[in-house]
């Protein structure tokens, strides 16, 4: 059975650039959202392995999509896309105990890596 994950980012480009690099991985993509409430709703609707997240997006940012879907299970894998480098996030980050974060512009093999761990 083929990994199942959804991909998150308030760009649609990115979103699309992104799903195609991991369908090319033989991740499946079974949805895609552009703002922090579509992750969740989209995580209800399929419960993927895996969901990849922007964090800062115009509307309800990916902090706010990781608080909510660990409320609803705790142990999935959460994997951060951003490209924001600050220290606040990347402490926000480890204090919400995702499994990782890719920095943009990101490389296959690190998601790759980030997925099969």
């Amino acid at each position: 059975m083929s990994i199942t994950c959804i991909v998150i980012d308030d760009d649609v480009d990115t979103v699309d650039s992104f799903s195609e690099l991991l369908e090319n991985q033989q991740i499946s993509v079974v949805g895609k959202g552009y703002n922090g409430n579509d992750a969740i709703d989209l995580f209800l609707k399929h419960t993927p392995d895996v969901v990849f997240v922007d964090i800062m997006m115009t509307d309800f940012s990916g902090f706010h999509a990781i608080r909510n879907i660990q409320k609803i299970n705790s142990k999935v894998k959460i994997i951060a896309v951003t490209a924001d480098y600050k220290g606040s996030t990347n402490q926000t980050l480890r204090d919400l105990k995702i499994h990782g974060t890719v920095y943009k512009p990101f490389k296959i093999e690190e998601i790759i890596s980030l997925v099969n761990n």
